[in-house]
């Protein structure tokens, strides 16, 4: 079953994420982008919120040549014990970057006191595709090469396109087999609306991530996490899989 993550900004969106049924707390700062990385006190904040009742994800942005700067950023963020972290890569990188900074930040959580399996999720942005010199496949292939254990497809710009504007769907069931051919799990995410979860459901993606379907007035930005809205994005992905 395809699990639903939904991105939260706050102590108090976790509370109407956790009451909708979320399977996955994803943490981030929608203000600094769609992969924003969230403030230390918030993070602390969400995780005594949830006190591991759910799995959950910190975002840690994007660091194009920096691998330095990425594994640091990781190490700090593993001090949470999040069960993922997530980076992602702009079109500019290079398949050489992508392996190196997902390769520095596996060897920054060694130094990581007692640790607990974190998985690794690299994120590539589906609207700035045309601009990079790789496609997904080439994507997942570095990332399993760099030490991920996942990937996830999202879009960079937030402006009322959905991921299914930039990918058809034989392209997304295309990606989803190939993470399984890297042995990664897969994730989708971007924008996504209710209407876009029924088609999503067909590629049996482990993961769907949203935000914006599920905040007051559809705004991502300004808007707060509904309990009511989660629940029933939930059960509409359920459906869909029964039906699919």
């Amino acid at each position: 079953m395809t699990k639903l993550m939904v991105s939260v900004r706050s102590k108090e969106e976790v509370h109407s994420a956790l009451q909708g049924g979320a399977d996955l707390i994803d943490i981030k700062n929608p203000w600094e982008g769609a992969l924003g990385a969230p403030h230390p006190r918030t993070v602390a904040e969400i995780c005594a919120v949830l006190k591991k009742q759910k799995p959950f994800s910190i975002a840690l942005g994007e660091f194009p040549q920096k691998a330095g700067a990425a594994g640091l950023a990781a190490l700090g963020g593993a001090c949470f014990a999040p069960d993922y972290l997530k980076i992602a890569f702009q079109a500019s990188s290079t398949l050489a970057e992508i392996r190196e900074t997902l390769q520095a930040i596996r060897e920054s959580l060694d130094y990581v006191p007692n640790p607990a399996p974190i998985s690794l999720v690299a994120v590539a942005y589906a609207d700035t595709l045309p601009a990079a010199g790789w496609d997904l496949a080439d994507f997942s292939a570095a990332s399993r090469q760099g030490g991920a254990d996942g990937c996830l497809v999202d879009t960079m710009a937030k402006q009322g396109k959905t991921l299914l504007d930039y990918l058809p769907g034989e392209m997304i069931g295309q990606f989803s087999e190939e993470c399984r051919r890297n042995g990664l799990f897969c994730g989708l995410a971007g924008s996504l609306l209710y209407a876009d979860l029924v088609e999503l459901s067909r590629y049996r993606a482990d993961l769907v991530g949203v935000r914006t379907a599920v905040c007051s007035g559809a705004d991502r930005l300004r808007g707060t996490v509904s309990a009511a809205k989660v629940r029933e994005l939930k059960e509409l992905l359920a459906r869909g899989q029964e039906s699919a």
